[in-house]
């Protein structure tokens, strides 16, 4: 068997309506409770636009669909000011950071929701997934796959845009997420 090639979308097999209005109603919160991520790298246009994206995206698309948004908008900052000791100087803005705040943000929200189904379901934990596969995935996260996490616990910590930063299942980058066995 050969090994998986990296693919460029992740698989989120409850992406389904009831899932996509948990995910809009953990926005929402989110934006109650001051607790949306707001990348310091939006120009005007992102900051005006992100929560219109983040919020269509969540009710109709995927997180493939936000970030072409935010690139085709203008949405992100070309190149950031940087302070040297002695002067300063211009750093570039990768676009790969478009992406990543794209699926982190839109996975956060999906994983959000998938907690809340869970418990909403009876169930008090989910199961971290590889959601999408890379060539060379990090040591950490491969220690992650298939480990249980409490479905409460971890919705408190993906509701804080601070701790979710921080949380290892929603990493930067990993390609994980959760999920649940449906009743």
């Amino acid at each position: 068997m050969s090994p998986k090639v990296e693919d460029s979308k992740f698989d989120f097999p409850k992406l389904d309506k009831r899932t996509r209005a948990l995910m809009c109603e953990e926005i929402e919160l989110a934006l109650e409770s001051d607790n949306i991520y707001r990348s310091k790298n939006f120009n005007e246009v992102g900051q005006k636009n992100w929560i219109l994206l983040l919020r269509e995206s969540a009710e109709q698309y995927d997180e493939h669909w936000l970030g072409f948004q935010l690139e085709m908008s203008g949405a992100m900052k070309h190149l950031k000011p940087q302070k040297k000791p002695w002067h300063y100087t211009s750093e570039y803005v990768p676009d790969a950071r478009v992406e990543i705040l794209a699926t982190g943000q839109f996975n956060r929200f999906y994983m959000a929701a998938i907690c809340s189904r869970a418990l909403d379901d009876g169930e008090t934990s989910v199961t971290v997934y590889r959601a999408k596969h890379k060539r060379e995935p990090r040591e950490e996260s491969q220690l992650l796959e298939g480990t249980s996490r409490n479905a409460n616990d971890l919705l408190q910590e993906l509701r804080n845009k601070d701790l979710c930063l921080k949380c290892e299942v929603s990493r930067i980058n990993s390609g994980l997420s959760v999920d649940y066995e449906s009743p």
